[in-house]
């Protein structure tokens, strides 16, 4: 049998200047080499909008030079807020309608490492290759934008952009919100969203949360941001309670409001997936799925789910069921009647306050707003995202 050697490449090697050598190795490392990925974010509702960008975001964060492309449909006011949230560089295509979305096919992704030159082929220069806006690293499509894990290494915020933070700040004080005294924000799901206008086992009953308002402003001191849409019902107006949902086209100003929140106390929505995006302290209420914790300060108080065997499943034993999911519950209900949901009162939802309250004690004041992504880079892309699934539980 004839021999061979083995050569591993020394470090003169990644230092040769040659255009491949550049092209193909040192992916992320350099501003002349980002680590590129395009996304289809094909989501319309508020919430699935902002949990794929945080998705997102944990790939790109990883490497200390990125590039993203974001797909979307331009068919929401919102998309374009939430968008100026992703805090490393990316760029847009915009689509007008959905089907046009659904129509790039993979070979938009095929760029010719070749060009004429004097009507002869010759290989392109690879910083040309990378710039090629059809050109990309990895391409996600939506299904892979869905992941709940809470990941193994620490998560990644959004961030309100440095050139808004003055005014969105501004505005608050306006609109009543005293800046020397810490907030909490608030949104519970009601079935009047004009984008989204039908009944959901999410949906909450508004009258519970008004004892909460009084609670938290009268109580513990503190002032409440309601967080949502203009169809909500209306809150009676009392002082140090801001209402931004009647606040049309708010959507900077209510995630500018969740960035700063010392805690939030929401009911299940998209409400909650902007205050998520920050990373914010949340005691979510009413819990109804199990990915509804994957964030480190997620702390969840569910419904009670009553078997028609008699069965009361709530926190951990409904974790357990595999009921604590919206479609399984939805389907188990379909197939045998006896089902009950039992929403959580107003006095549990105060002392899921008291426990957030005491929780942040550590934040007197607004929360300090999160800061652009600044490493450990370790410029590696692992599919898929590695982490566990889990949640705590409020304890009353």
């Amino acid at each position: 049998m004839a021999k061979y050697r083995e050569y591993i490449a020394q470090p003169e090697f990644y230092r040769n200047p040659t255009p491949y050598h550049h092209f193909r190795l040192g992916i992320g490392e350099t501003p002349e080499r980002p680590f590129k990925l395009f996304a289809f974010v094909n989501a319309n509702s508020f919430g699935d909008f902002a949990n794929a960008l945080h998705v997102v975001l944990q790939y790109a964060a990883r490497f200390e030079h990125s590039l993203t492309r974001l797909a979307f449909v331009d068919n929401r006011l919102y998309k374009r807020d939430l968008l100026q949230l992703y805090p490393l560089p990316r760029e847009f295509m915009v689509f007008p309608k959905p089907e046009d979305l659904k129509r790039v096919d993979l070979t938009f992704f095929e760029p010719n490492h070749k060009r004429l030159y004097k009507n002869k082929p010759v290989y392109r220069p690879a910083t040309d290759i990378v710039a090629d806006p059809h050109w990309y690293d990895i391409i996600f499509p939506w299904i892979h934008l869905q992941q709940v894990l809470r990941y193994e290494r620490t998560s990644v915020p959004c961030v309100i952009p440095s050139r808004l933070q003055a005014e969105l700040h501004s505005q608050l004080v306006g609109l009543g919100l005293d800046e020397n005294r810490w907030f909490s924000c608030m949104h519970y799901r009601e079935p009047t969203y004009r984008w989204k206008n039908r009944p959901n086992l999410r949906d909450c009953d508004p009258e519970v949360y008004l004892p909460v308002i009084d609670h938290i402003i009268n109580r513990l001191g503190g002032q409440v941001v309601r967080i949502g849409h203009p169809e909500m019902r209306d809150h009676p107006p009392r002082a140090r309670f801001v209402d931004l949902a009647k606040v049309p086209n708010s959507t900077l100003l209510q995630a500018y409001a969740a960035s700063r929140a010392r805690f939030s106390v929401m009911g299940p929505g998209g409400g909650t997936c902007l205050v998520r995006l920050f990373h914010g302290p949340l005691g979510l209420t009413d819990a109804a799925t199990w990915f509804d914790g994957v964030n480190e300060h997620d702390f969840l108080l569910t419904h009670t789910v009553i078997t028609p065997d008699g069965r009361e499943l709530r926190q951990e034993s409904l974790f357990e069921s595999g009921l604590m999911n919206q479609r399984a519950l939805e389907e188990a209900m379909r197939r045998q009647e006896g089902f009950r949901i039992v929403k959580n009162t107003s006095e549990q939802i105060c002392q899921t306050a008291d426990f957030m309250y005491e929780y942040t004690s550590s934040t007197p004041g607004w929360r300090p707003s999160p800061t652009p992504p600044a490493g450990p880079f370790d410029n590696v892309f692992c599919w898929p995202l590695r982490g566990t699934v889990g949640a705590k539980f409020v304890d009353l």
